[in-house]
């Protein structure tokens, strides 16, 4: 037996070894491999793939920053990061989680301070910053936390809300994200059974109450007066909620398609469990898919420091594929259409997975990547032992020499200069001077954000953003309504009609012509929010507007199920009113009312439960 024959064997036995151990190594959910092992920054940085011109840059990584689940960035530019060492875990309770403030304090595009702001947490799955203090999804707590002696830590807590679900870890109440109209929203999972009540100090607690029963929703909180509801409900464990140039809502979702515009008081397609009676649900905005299904994370990036053809469009976590997908829209009625655009980023690594994604204040993309061999729940739970608790990363995604920022505060800034602001070409100065001007909400301020949405020369971003601050500052006078309602632009009347449609009570005046408007305006988008409001402003008589919009919607594919949505639960004790106005039109010229009329004759037929 030769030398050369015995290492050859012994070199094919280490081979066989290899491969078996290989071949015995479980796949995770979702991927075609075992992962292998975990790649150091650098490294994974290097095999990530990105168009010309961009490079990946590092932020921040482990040990500073550790299981990342949720991120914000506030007015000075600093990173608020969610980290998670309980996850999967399902009981409710104290736990060794925390918010960690992330800040680059020299300029040179690295975190070198890092500050723990609150800790004792349990997957505390979404944060936004705001209105004097932090708001945090803690389930089974939406909690508001607030630094009073300016030390960068929490020492004053509320329960706003309380209920929320921790049935499956992968859906908790998430993606906490300002509104355009002043409204905190967030996201629930369809597994996620929740009851939700107001917490004892919110001023709207009542021990009575009976509180809101729902699984996957995107839900809203107003951040003065602690408001709670539910915006519209459906699809699956959504996560990651953005809105558009015109204030519409989108959303990514798992399992089932991945991209959804969703709409006040709509009802979606849900991944499982039961509609409620007599739903005619919405679909997807897309006919199409990504590479996998398994969606984390939905930013709406404009910035001019990208070239245009990577700007005001929808930058999603892909956790599966390891990327960033990107997805086009455009108009379809009063609704929207997904198209398939480019991928921006292929990480070519298994352990990435891009949970958050924002643009900063240097206009750059930030991915937060909370990097694991495990994407899914159905590996958490059969090895938590394997989950990495070890790793978490920060990346920005830079053009070329895009400049790096200063140190700054934006809450120092004077009103006319965050009006200013509300022009930016950077989202991020936008979404966040309009935040500041809705939290002083004075007087002077509404007045100042009347001149710039009336005056005829206003670039539109910022005109849109000035109107949003100014219906986000509460009340508005009823000439500001008026000028609203009368506007030019139909996305200026329909958020006229939207906001106020959230105040509720408005001036007769006001009121008479919202109702007016299901009558002869033309656009569909403002007959949208008609539809919407019809059972919102006091004093409406919501059947016969509510028809008006159906006979006026033409061939729209969101309108009657908004419509359905909002009539069908009058019928029961108003069916007489609503045949009596449904015979004032004809139906082959009418088909959003022709689409309506079989469920309203079932609906009016059915029999009441027992």
């Amino acid at each position: 037996m030769s030398l050369r024959w015995l290492l050859g064997a012994l070199v094919s036995c280490g081979l066989c070894f290899s491969f078996a151990a290989a071949q015995q190594a479980p796949i995770p959910h979702g991927q075609s491999a075992p992962p292998g092992p975990a790649l150091k920054p650098d490294e994974a940085i290097a095999k990530m793939k990105v168009p010309e011109g961009f490079r990946v840059e590092l932020v921040a990584s482990e040990p500073n920053i550790v299981n990342p689940v949720a991120m914000t960035i506030d007015e000075k530019g600093r990173y608020w990061i969610t980290e998670s060492l309980e996850y999967p875990r399902r009981q409710a309770g104290p736990g060794q989680d925390r918010v960690k403030i992330v800040e680059d304090t020299d300029g040179d595009g690295k975190a070198d301070k890092f500050t723990i702001f609150m800790e004792g947490l349990n997957i505390p799955s979404g944060i936004a910053v705001g209105h004097g203090g932090t708001w945090i999804a803690n389930s089974p707590d939406l909690i508001f936390a607030q630094d009073t002696d300016g030390d960068g830590k929490a020492d004053k807590q509320e329960v706003v809300v309380t209920g929320f679900g921790r049935d499956d870890t992968h859906e908790l109440p998430n993606s906490l994200t300002w509104g355009p109209d002043g409204w905190l929203y967030g996201l629930n999972g369809v597994f996620n059974q929740s009851h939700v009540k107001y917490g004892e100090k919110n001023p709207n607690y009542k021990k009575d109450h009976p509180g809101f029963r729902f699984t996957c929703a995107l839900f809203r909180i107003h951040p003065k007066t602690r408001e709670f509801q539910v915006f519209c409900e459906g699809t699956s464990n959504p996560w990651g909620v953005a809105f558009d140039r015109e204030g519409s809502a989108f959303i990514s979702a798992c399992v089932i398609d991945h991209l959804w515009h969703l709409t006040e008081t709509g009802y979606y397609h849900r991944q499982g469990g039961p509609y409620p009676p007599f739903v005619w649900k919405i679909e997807s905005i897309v006919g199409y898919k990504h590479q996998k299904a398994a969606y984390c994370g939905i930013h709406y990036f404009d910035s001019d420091a990208y070239p245009e053809q990577y700007r005001e469009k929808l930058y999603m976590g892909n956790i599966h594929a390891g990327g960033i997908n990107v997805d086009k829209l455009t108009r379809n009625g009063s609704t929207y259409k997904g198209e398939l655009d480019s991928d921006f980023l292929t990480a070519n690594d298994a352990w990435f997975m891009p949970v958050v994604q924002k643009t900063g204040p240097d206009g750059s993309l930030y991915i937060l990547d909370w990097y694991d061999r495990y994407h899914c729940y159905q590996d958490a739970n059969r090895d938590p032992k394997g989950i990495d608790r070890l790793s978490g990363r920060l990346y920005r995604v830079r053009y070329k020499e895009t400049p790096r920022t200063k140190s700054f505060d934006l809450s120092k800034s004077k009103d006319g200069d965050l009006i200013d602001l509300l022009g930016s070409p950077n989202v991020y100065y936008r979404d966040t001077a309009q935040r500041l001007i809705a939290e002083r909400a004075s007087p002077v301020l509404v007045d100042m954000l009347r001149k710039v949405v009336s005056h005829p020369q206003t670039p539109r971003k910022q005109r849109m953003h000035a109107l949003w601050a100014m219906v986000s500052c509460g009340p508005l006078p009823a000439e500001a309504y008026t000028e609203l309602l009368g506007d030019k632009d139909p996305i200026v009347r329909g958020w006229g009609v939207r906001a106020a449609g959230n105040q509720g009570k408005v001036h007769d005046a006001i009121r008479s012509r919202i109702v007016g408007l299901a009558e002869t305006e033309e656009s569909r988008d403002v007959l949208l929010q008609v539809a919407i409001a019809a059972k919102k402003i006091e004093g409406v008589e919501p059947i016969p507007v509510l028809v008006k919009v159906l006979a006026r919607c033409g061939d729209d594919k969101l309108i009657p199920h908004i419509v359905w949505q909002n009539i069908h639960p009058l019928l029961e004790k108003s069916g007489a009113s609503f045949i009596a106005e449904a015979k004032k039109y004809d139906l082959k010229g009418s088909p959003g009312l022709a689409a309506v009329m079989p469920k309203a004759v079932d609906r009016m037929t059915a029999k009441k439960p027992n």
